[in-house]
C-alpha cells in the first residue's frame, strides 16, 4: 500500500531582474530553472551606467526583482512595487547561482514585492 506524499504549495515563479554587474543570465542555469530571469543590458538593452532609478521603475512596470550589488536600491524600494535581493560583491557567478537559486527555493514571489532583502 503506497501512501501519498502531501503535495507541496505551488508558487509562481520568480521574475527576476539582473543589475548591468551581472553576466547573462545563461550563465545561471539553477537560477534559470527556477525563474524568469532577464538581464537589463541583454534583455532591454538599457546601458550599463543605467541610473538606478530607470532600472528599478523598469522592474515595477513588469512586476520582477531586482537582483543587484548596490545597497543603494533599499531606499528605492516601496510598498506594493518591485522588491531587490542584494548581494555581497565579489561573489562568483558560481556563488551567485547557488546562493540566489537557494534562497528562492519554496518561496512564493509575491512575498518579496516592495521589500529588499540583503542575502
Amino acid at each position: 500500500m503506497r501512501t501519498k506524499k502531501p503535495k507541496q504549495k505551488k508558487f509562481s515563479k520568480f521574475r527576476l531582474l539582473l543589475d548591468s554587474a551581472f553576466a547573462k543570465p545563461e550563465t545561471f542555469k539553477r537560477l534559470c530553472k527556477k525563474a524568469s530571469v532577464k538581464h537589463i543590458r541583454h534583455d532591454f538593452n538599457l546601458a550599463p551606467a543605467t541610473a538606478d532609478e530607470e532600472i528599478y521603475k523598469l522592474a515595477s512596470q513588469k512586476n520582477m526583482i531586482v537582483i543587484t550589488l548596490d545597497l543603494g536600491f533599499k531606499k528605492l524600494v516601496k510598498r506594493k512595487a518591485a522588491g531587490a535581493l542584494i548581494l555581497n560583491s565579489g561573489l562568483s557567478n558560481g556563488e551567485i547561482d547557488t546562493i540566489i537559486s537557494n534562497f528562492i527555493s519554496g518561496k512564493n514571489p509575491d512575498d518579496f514585492l516592495g521589500k529588499a532583502i540583503k542575502i
